[in-house]
């Protein structure tokens, strides 16, 4: 019996400037998963997309350093509980318009969903939010965020 082990690198992150409605965007976008070649994104089926609403007054609607610095915590232990056990993979960080947003590429839905209520019912996030979990096989939805930055040769 044979048993494949699949290693995911460290996030490599690239920071995006757009504008969108007039507002800007700015995306920190891990750019290793644009090299997931078919086998590898089959591990990761799922696009998790977590939303809080930012308490920032900005002209442009972007987290002020106060801001930042209440909602990184909560980021950074987010990533580490949905991750875990190779659970997920950061796919990206979104500001715009007074929303801050985080996507993952999930492995399994339910485990992901488990660590979400738990946050939920423990009523410690800093900002309310709300995520959606959907299947996305074929990495439609992830597209927008890792075109262009494919390394390896076709």
């Amino acid at each position: 019996m044979s048993v494949s082990k699949f290693v995911v690198a460290e996030p490599i992150f690239t920071v995006v400037q757009r504008e969108d409605e007039n507002s800007p965007v700015y995306a920190a976008i891990n750019t290793v998963l644009a090299d997931f070649n078919e086998e590898q994104q089959q591990y990761f089926g799922w696009q998790l997309s977590l939303i809080m609403d930012l308490n920032t007054e900005t002209e442009t609607g972007l987290p002020d350093a106060a801001e930042a610095k209440e909602i990184e915590p909560f980021c950074t232990e987010l990533d580490r509980l949905i991750s875990a056990d190779g659970n997920a993979v950061p796919l990206a960080r979104i500001s715009w318009k007074k929303t801050y947003e985080l996507l993952f590429r999930v492995y399994n839905p339910v485990e992901a969903d488990k660590v979400l209520q738990t946050l939920i019912e423990a009523e410690e996030n800093p900002r309310p939010f709300t995520y959606t979990i959907d299947p996305d096989e074929q990495w439609e939805m992830a597209a927008d965020y890792t075109k262009g930055f494919n390394t390896q040769p076709s």
